[in-house]
């Protein structure tokens, strides 16, 4: 394992970590072509860095690919209704709990995620464009990037 998954591991308890799947209540992200070596942190697991009653997304999705850039992907998994405002504070959480994790030297490509199950109400969709509906992570804002449930995720990491 590389030295970011490395010094990740030091800084999650090793029971809420997931090896292959990611899927929550009937919706499911491929990790087909993902990159790798990968760490996911489910954070509904004990042992999470976000306890059960602290608002948090589902996943938090950490690899280091072949060029040695990381990639840091808070993930939010939605089958039924999509609430723009809850997703995105979920999503912060996530980025929040990474800045704490991910060393500050390390080259990282960040990308929040959500995966929805039924389609998004134009209203959601338009809120989700917005400047307050980005996601924060080490002073950049990125945009929630939208996959379907059952896509890979590598269609989120573009």
């Amino acid at each position: 394992m590389d030295g970011l998954l490395k010094c990740v591991l030091t800084k999650v308890n090793e029971s809420c970590i997931v090896k292959a799947r990611i899927n929550k209540e009937g919706c499911r992200v491929s990790l087909r072509d993902a990159p790798a070596p990968r760490l996911i942190v489910d954070f509904d697991k004990n042992g999470s860095p976000l306890g059960s009653d602290q608002v948090r997304c589902d996943y938090l999705f950490i690899a280091e690919d072949s060029s040695g850039v990381g990639w840091v992907c808070p993930m939010e998994l939605k089958r039924g209704r999509f609430h723009t405002s809850k997703v995105v504070r979920q999503l912060q959480a996530g980025a929040q709990v990474a800045e704490q994790i991910v060393p500050q030297n390390t080259l990282t490509k960040f990308r929040p995620v959500a995966a929805f199950g039924r389609g998004i109400n134009i209203a959601e969709r338009d809120a989700l464009k917005r400047k307050s509906a980005m996601i924060s992570f080490r002073g950049s804002l990125e945009p929630v990037r939208l996959i379907k449930c059952g896509d890979k995720l590598t269609e989120g990491l573009r």
